[in-house]
């Protein structure tokens, strides 16, 4: 049954039982009344039982009016046929009711909400496309002089190698922080207990070579507990080892604590606020930084942070390298 046909039927209720219960006690009140008061008494309960009909139906019809143009608005908006960025709730007749005004804003901040989201999207689409497409380009370059190139000498050949093989494994980061990013946002995570300097250690054997090619000292520090998904974790850790290694001048230190990691390097420190460089696809705008590099990655950190409980901070000082310090919840 509707919701207005209810109200109707309380309200009306309402009007007619204490009329009822007066006409009865009359009836009652007087046993050896004539015909005639009779029939009138029953004609009064069929006009009062009209009346309030007629009020329940009436006052359900008024008191459910701005929700009915509400509903209104809302098939409005399934049926226009405009983008999500041009879609509006039309400005009610007359001024709602509180309740019903309270609704109208949840809907426009849903509404705000998802047109966030699309531009995001968008702009996620947009810098995937260039920063894909600058590696691939270099790949596809490095080939085709391989192929034509046949007295480089062995040497050469190895350099062009590394070069291609550099960049394929950018474009394979970049991939993977987007599917990890996806993942944080469609999917419940499933944390397990973890021992942090086993994690650690994984990753000093994993980064070995690539610290040592760089001549960079890589140590881990510390032990600690957390709860933590796993392969999240070891996404986010990636993405500051990455960036650490890529900036450091002489050493990368991984530490762990009770519920916590942090990655610290001595380079020359972030070149603008964690909260900017945070932000997905952010960080290409800024001068020094490369494409592609540290914007998706550090978004990933602090996501994976985030949705464990924890935060992702910088504990260094302005010009001292960067320390950042990913938190987790602890056992």
């Amino acid at each position: 049954m509707p919701l207005k046909h209810q109200l109707a039927w309380v309200i009306g209720l309402l009007a007619f039982v204490p009329n009822l219960v007066i006409v009865l006690t009359f009836w009652m009140a007087n046993p050896e009344r004539p015909p005639q008061t009779s029939l009138f008494l029953l004609a009064w309960v069929g006009v009062l039982a009209l009346v309030a009909a007629g009020v329940g139906y009436g006052l359900a019809h008024t008191l459910l009016q701005p929700v009915d143009e509400l509903t209104r608005s809302l098939y409005y908006l399934r049926g226009a046929n405009r983008t999500l960025a041009e879609l509006s709730l039309p400005t009610p007749k007359q001024r709602p009711p509180a309740e019903i005004a309270q609704l109208r804003e949840g809907f426009e901040e849903v509404l705000d909400h998802l047109r966030a989201l699309l531009e995001a999207r968008e702009a996620t689409y947009a810098a995937l496309t260039h920063d894909l497409k600058t590696p691939l380009l270099a790949s596809l370059r490095a080939l085709e002089y391989l192929e034509e190139a046949d007295k480089i000498g062995p040497e050469k050949r190895k350099e062009m190698l590394r070069t291609l093989q550099e960049e394929l494994n950018r474009s394979y980061q970049l991939v993977e922080n987007l599917l990890t990013a996806s993942h944080l946002e469609a999917q419940r995570i499933q944390p397990e207990n973890l021992n942090l300097r086993s994690v650690l250690e994984d990753f000093r054997l994993r980064y070995a070579q690539q610290a040592q090619k760089r001549g960079l000292w890589l140590e881990i520090e510390g032990a600690g507990q957390a709860r933590a998904e796993r392969l999240l974790l070891e996404r986010a850790v990636a993405n500051l080892v990455e960036n650490a290694l890529r900036h450091a001048r002489s050493r990368v230190v991984l530490r762990a604590g009770e519920g916590w990691l942090e990655v610290e390097d001595d380079g020359p420190g972030l070149p603008d606020s964690l909260e900017t460089l945070s932000q997905p696809f952010r960080s290409q705008r800024l001068r020094g930084v490369r494409a592609g590099s540290a914007g998706l990655g550090l978004y990933v950190a602090r996501r994976v942070a985030e949705v464990h409980g924890g935060r992702l901070e910088n504990l260094a000082s302005s010009g001292q390298g960067t320390r950042l310090r990913l938190w987790l919840c602890e056992i």
